[in-house]
């Protein structure tokens, strides 16, 4: 006995085995709390079969799936999931274009400019995004009542209700149209590509009449070439759907037609862009500095405008440190949309909860919506990574 404690005394002075014990004792903690949590679960009913049965509750806001009352829960869910997706498209692709004009107006010499930049990063970045939602949609309820609504034509009408839009609607052969749109723009990127690549190899560039023409010139031609001849041959697939506002015999006002801009989408997307926006700001504010200012010194010897040097020299270096942190944002925007649910603004999470309370099954639905938003980060994530590898590589 004494021989055994004396080995163990001798193995326990060992820093690497008192490590290995801590980590064992911590795997045993580990497989007993999954094996706790595992057994407790059984107990539940996790299944989402419910999800078959029908909605029963309307949703404010379709987009793309006509959806209705009588239709399946699973319905109402995929519903919130493309007006969740929906926003967020919108609201990376305006507060990428607002955080790089605004970064870049951070360290524009004119005093307005950078000082209007500055205001608005310190006041907005530092007041709660709930709070941002809230401010706007009472904003846009500001707005003239119906009986008062601004018109302009037959092209616009502004109200509390929301803002009506032109609109365009497809005819029997839109569908035909869209597909030719995206082939065209398919062919249109792998002909820039090829000519501009054939370009830089050769030195040369393609000519028609003495004149020159590029691969990005030649793919924005063939686009508009190929989109605008099926538009007459399918004779006009879509037809222009323009909004309208009357009052009927009970005197009550419809506003029909057009592209609905409501209160609530309009303060999500506001709020969603100004806040964001704000930290995209500060990302190309400082990958900007980082750069040797030899770069901005030799561009200027060689003759180049400030937007010249701005957008071929400065901003295309500042990609390789603008992207990995841009990531993070957009992934913050993402999940950030699950606060619209104070606004009414019917997204993933508030009609999950919806789903929720009138099934009183909410640790399922829970998971789902964990799964939805994880894949959803996951495409960002796995598109700004195929980004990021193109913008990094060496000698392309």
């Amino acid at each position: 006995m004494d021989l055994f404690v004396n080995k163990l005394y001798i193995w326990s002075r060992s820093q690497k085995n008192r490590n290995l014990l801590i980590q064992f004792f911590f795997l045993i903690f580990v497989i007993l709390f999954i094996y706790y949590l595992f057994t407790k679960a059984l107990l539940l009913d996790m299944t989402l079969s419910h999800f078959d049965s029908r909605a029963g509750f309307g949703i404010s806001h379709t987009f793309i799936i006509d959806y209705t009352s009588n239709d399946s829960r699973w319905i109402s869910y995929f519903t919130g999931v493309i007006n969740t997706v929906r926003i967020c498209i919108v609201a990376i692709i305006f507060a990428t274009l607002l955080g790089t004009i605004m970064g870049v107006a951070r360290l524009s010499k004119n005093i307005l400019f950078s000082t209007i930049s500055y205001l608005y990063v310190e006041i907005l970045r530092n007041t709660p995004l709930l709070i941002q939602i809230i401010f706007w949609q009472i904003i846009f309820l500001k707005l003239p009542r119906i009986s008062e609504a601004f018109t302009f034509g037959n092209a616009l009408v502004i109200s509390n209700r929301g803002i009506l839009l032109p609109n365009a609607s497809p005819s029997d052969n839109g569908n035909i149209w869209i597909t030719i749109i995206i082939i065209a723009v398919i062919l249109s990127l792998i002909v820039s590509y090829i000519i501009n690549k054939r370009e830089d190899h050769e030195g040369k560039s393609i000519k028609f009449f003495n004149l020159k023409f590029n691969g990005n010139l030649l793919g924005i031609l063939l686009f508009f070439t190929i989109t605008i001849t099926t538009y007459f041959i399918l004779q006009k697939p879509f037809n222009l759907d323009l909004p309208s506002l009357y009052q009927n015999d009970n005197g009550t006002f419809i506003q029909s037609g057009g592209f609905e801009f409501t209160p609530e989408f309009g303060a999500i997307l506001f709020a969603l862009v100004m806040y964001t926006g704000t930290f995209i700001t500060e990302i190309v504010r400082g990958s900007i500095q980082s750069l040797s200012k030899g770069q901005t010194e030799a561009a200027q010897a060689l003759g180049l405008s400030n937007y010249q040097i701005m957008t071929l020299i400065v901003l295309p270096q500042a990609l390789r440190s603008i992207i990995p942190p841009l990531t993070n944002q957009y992934l913050n925007l993402t999940k950030n949309s699950s606060l619209s649910v104070v606004i009414a603004y019917p997204e993933l999470f508030m009609v999950s909860r919806t789903i929720m309370n009138n099934s009183g099954r909410a640790l399922p639905v829970f998971f789902l919506i964990l799964a939805t938003y994880l894949s959803l980060s996951l495409v960002i994530s796995i598109i700004m990574n195929m980004i990021n590898r193109r913008v990094t590589r060496i000698g392309t």
